[in-house]
């Protein structure tokens, strides 16, 4: 066999294999999607948020902190440069049953931006369903330690006399394996009463994921209540789902009244 002829060989039996590498990774890839996106064995338990005016209370289900939580600043608007339609999130803290509110309670809020990226880490990996498996090891990783000191999409307030606080934020985008959501956290007298997730009504995120920028450039989120991999775990209470009223064309408001057990 000639040098010509020899290098024409390896060159092609270099391709070959790097089809076959390339077809051997997307057929995992599709493997992985099945996998990841596929329903739960049950499905939790949803209903709307009771509004500041709503003369009712809930229990929310208790749903873990997630692999991105980092301690938050104080803050009101905790948007920085981060692009989305603009929502006006209220939150009634009380306790329950008597839905009494409650007064110097921290309120501490975090979630993802448009691109399904949180600040702290690497940009880009929420849309990539291989690494948001190896970042999560499929529920497995309680916490991923920082990469950089960002802190967009997280902020704390206190509840006033009325047990109000009041955050200025945007929509969450959807990422792999979530639906949108909001994680918070209520602290009162330095214990930690509740952590969980406020979440939105797919056909509103559908609607938002096709027509407004930038979210429209995923589209709408392959995942709901049935499929989302953190909601597997909600084993009692109730998920909470947030009811945004437009108060213009880039913002819309939201209220939640959250009931907590004091003793």
């Amino acid at each position: 066999m000639g040098k010509t002829t020899r290098r024409k060989f390896i060159i092609g039996t270099l391709s070959v294999l790097g089809l076959i590498g390339i077809s051997a990774w997307l057929g995992k890839r599709k493997i992985l999607t099945w996998i990841v996106r596929k329903d739960n064995e049950s499905e939790p338990k949803m209903t709307l948020a009771p509004n500041i005016d709503d003369e009712i209370c809930v229990l929310s289900s208790p749903i873990s902190e997630g692999p991105y939580y980092l301690k938050s600043p104080l803050k009101t608007d905790i948007r920085e440069s981060r692009k989305g339609k603009t929502l006006n999130l209220k939150f009634q803290i009380v306790d329950y049953p008597n839905c009494n509110p409650i007064e110097n309670a921290v309120v501490e809020i975090w979630q993802c931006d448009a691109d399904g990226n949180y600040s702290g880490y690497i940009e880009g990996i929420g849309h990539n369903i291989w690494e948001s498996a190896k970042q999560l090891e499929f529920g497995k990783k309680q916490h991923i330690e920082p990469s950089n000191e960002s802190t967009y999409l997280r902020g704390y307030q206190k509840t006033d006399l009325n047990g109000n606080a009041e955050f200025t934020t945007i929509i969450p985008g959807w990422y792999d394996p979530r639906v949108p959501h909001i994680h918070y956290k209520v602290i009162l007298n330095n214990k930690e009463h509740l952590t969980s997730e406020l979440y939105f009504d797919q056909e509103f995120c559908n609607e938002l994921f096709t027509s407004v920028e930038p979210y429209n450039q995923y589209g709408e989120s392959p995942y709901d209540f049935r499929n989302d991999k953190s909601l597997t775990n909600v084993k009692e209470g109730t998920g909470l789902i947030l009811n945004p009223e437009k108060k213009s064309d880039n913002t819309v408001l939201a209220t939640a009244k959250i009931g907590i057990k004091l003793s």
